[in-house]
């Protein structure tokens, strides 16, 4: 008898005090876009059309591509290549940066280039 008391005791203060009047807050709308990213350079045009698919094509597909790979990640398309746009900071674009593997660094001012455009929040076209 104590048993039973004591669990619907328990029962009783977890629906009363573990629910509220309070409604859930509004998830966002998946379709929604919500920018995440301000441009840092507005006013320098490097997109991923105009400039970087060039640099990519050049340096990087001879490693990156679909199938068996030598290098993770497929930089034959746009998406390919913003899914590891976070990593360009370190292995593209720093003076320590170790790609394109095996050749010299990226010049300067490509390196520049392809900073300007994951500051810009890497745009397309």
């Amino acid at each position: 008898m104590k048993r039973t008391a004591l669990i619907l005791m328990l029962g009783f203060n977890l629906i009363y005090f573990g629910c509220s009047n309070e409604t859930a807050p509004e998830m966002p709308d998946e379709n929604e876009e919500t920018p995440d990213c301000t441009p840092q350079f507005p006013e320098m045009n490097v997109t991923y059309d105009n400039y970087v698919k060039g640099i990519v094509d050049k340096y990087c597909i001879s490693c990156h591509y679909a199938g068996n790979s030598p290098g993770p990640g497929n930089f034959t398309s746009y998406g390919g290549v913003t899914a590891y746009s976070d990593f360009f900071a370190t292995r593209v674009i720093s003076d320590n940066a170790d790609m394109p593997q095996g050749n010299a660094p990226l010049p300067q001012a490509v390196r520049d280039s392809l900073n300007v455009w994951i500051q810009n929040c890497a745009p397309q076209n």
